[in-house]
């Protein structure tokens, strides 16, 4: 198999795929990075496994799996709404985010 080359061109393709829009300067540097990214692999690929039995977890024993327990989940307001000034009815306010009228009913105004 030849050795890929991975251009400033091929790198515009992928680029405008992406809808990135690169500088020359840009393009070359992110050529020459993924040039050497590949030459990285080229070199775990030229690593001899031959008898090397594959890992299955990184640990002998990853240990047993904890007890599924159902549990309750205490109520975070209890404990964070007194340490705000800004609440009320048991909720956070918040400035408003949208620049819309509201009419009475809670339509919004056309």
């Amino acid at each position: 198999m030849a050795d890929p080359v991975i251009d400033p061109q091929l790198v515009q393709r992928v680029a405008e795929l992406a809808r990135l829009g690169l500088s020359e300067q840009e393009l070359a540097a992110a050529s020459a990075e993924l040039q050497g990214i590949l030459a990285h692999f080229e070199a775990l690929q030229a690593v001899d496994t031959e008898g090397v039995e594959p890992l299955v977890h990184a640990l002998e024993s990853p240990g047993l799996p904890a007890d599924d327990a159902a549990c309750d989940f205490p109520d975070p307001r209890h404990a964070l709404l007194p340490l705000t000034k800004h609440a009320r009815e048991g909720f956070f306010v918040v400035p408003r985010v949208l620049d819309i009228a509201e009419g009475g009913d809670g339509s919004v105004a056309s």
